[in-house]
């Protein structure tokens, strides 16, 4: 019966507020190498029912470019699609500010090493 009330509730999930972007993004830092990825979570297509058939859940696992370090999150929102709680393993959240300054950085050790081919 449990399995019919998912399925029901899968086919009738309200579609996210109207006037807002779909896409959700979370920073992390791996721990392998410090190396941070964003992370893009699309709300029409990658969160789940949770086992209450109420709320929303998203696991993601994101590897790095650099060291291949690989970082597992876990994402619960309230049925408005407000988080309401957040897990990582191998890792830390960090902030965009975060990023983007350590996309400048290694853009810059890029530019400092010739970074071209010969």
């Amino acid at each position: 019966m449990n399995a019919i009330k998912r399925f029901f509730s899968t086919l009738l999930t309200p579609a996210p507020p109207a006037g807002q972007a779909n896409s959700l993004y979370y920073y992390v830092r791996g721990s392998r190498c410090g190396a941070i990825t964003r992370v893009r979570i699309n709300r029409a297509n990658d969160l789940s029912r949770d086992d209450g058939g109420v709320s929303f859940i998203v696991r993601k696992g994101a590897v790095d470019e650099v060291c291949f370090g690989r970082v597992e999150i876990t994402i619960r929102f309230d049925s408005s699609y407000k988080e309401t709680s957040r897990e990582i393993e191998g890792g830390e959240f960090v902030t965009a500010e975060d990023h983007q300054a350590w996309v400048a950085a290694q853009a810059r050790t890029a530019g400092a090493g010739g970074g071209g081919l010969a």
